[in-house]
């Protein structure tokens, strides 16, 4: 939901590609749209995902063709969620994981 993910999906797909994006940011995007009319790319919107994009996601990171590292922004204990969301608000990270 974060304008960073967008982006770096816009800047990451082919020509006549799709993004989906899932859900919504708390915060309206600030960039333009043109990359994706200079792609010819489809942008939609979507409130949730099915399972089989979720066995897709799972392939692709296990296979390593997904690369996470530029979206992850850190890796939190539980005890340490006031940290990750505090670093999520202020765009140092694009998305924290938090560990239980």
């Amino acid at each position: 939901g974060v304008s960073a993910a967008l982006q770096q999906a816009m800047a990451l797909v082919r020509p006549n590609g799709r993004i989906t994006k899932i859900g919504w940011g708390p915060q309206p995007l600030n960039f333009s749209l043109d990359p994706l009319v200079q792609k010819a790319v489809t942008l939609q919107g979507s409130f949730s995902h099915t399972f089989g994009t979720w066995e897709r996601v799972i392939r692709l990171m296990g296979s390593g063709q997904l690369n996470l590292d530029p979206v992850i922004g850190g890796v939190y204990g539980i005890d340490d969620w006031e940290t990750a969301f505090a670093k999520m608000e202020e765009g140092e990270n694009v998305k924290s994981v938090l560990k239980f």
